[in-house]
């Protein structure tokens, strides 16, 4: 499974307006929501909270892929943003978040939920991928690099 195949441009923000760490979980799954036209009625954000407070999901060198499983969804979704000046988000090394990538799966997709984030994470290895993407200056820049570099590595 790849990323590009669970995002739309709509789904992308390169200028996440959040300053901290719930704020830019709920920016992101607005976006979501938004992008592929559902209404969790809370749902979405309250899982992906939940599933962070047990452990942060920012998994070191700018990157945190933030995630939950829902009932009121029937597929695999994902959300990307960027904040370009960095966001505290109690990542494992410590540095500051700038790429975002949201995954929500229905709450029976065990499997498919644990290979994408282990796609996500195998992608997102690759510096070069990494910082073109928080370069990005729109969404369709950031499909373009990703769909690139998962042609290389996925």
């Amino acid at each position: 499974m790849k990323l590009s195949d669970l995002l739309n441009e709509k789904a992308i923000c390169t200028s996440l307006k959040s300053s901290a760490k719930e704020e830019v979980i709920e920016e992101l799954v607005n976006l979501l929501e938004e992008a592929h036209g559902i209404d969790s009625g809370g749902e979405i954000l309250n899982r992906v909270v939940e599933r962070e407070a047990m452990m942060s999901t920012g998994i070191g060198n700018g990157v945190a892929i933030p995630h939950g499983k829902a009932r009121s969804i029937h597929s695999l979704l994902a959300a990307c943003g960027i904040a370009p000046e960095g966001l505290d988000f109690q990542s494992v090394d410590g540095e500051s978040v700038i790429l975002f990538i949201l995954l929500v799966s229905p709450e029976e997709f065990r499997g498919p939920h644990v290979r994408a984030l282990a796609n996500i994470s195998r992608l997102l290895k690759e510096e070069d991928t990494r910082e073109h993407l928080k370069r990005s200056a729109s969404a369709q820049e950031f499909l373009e690099v990703l769909k690139q570099a998962e042609t290389k590595f996925l």
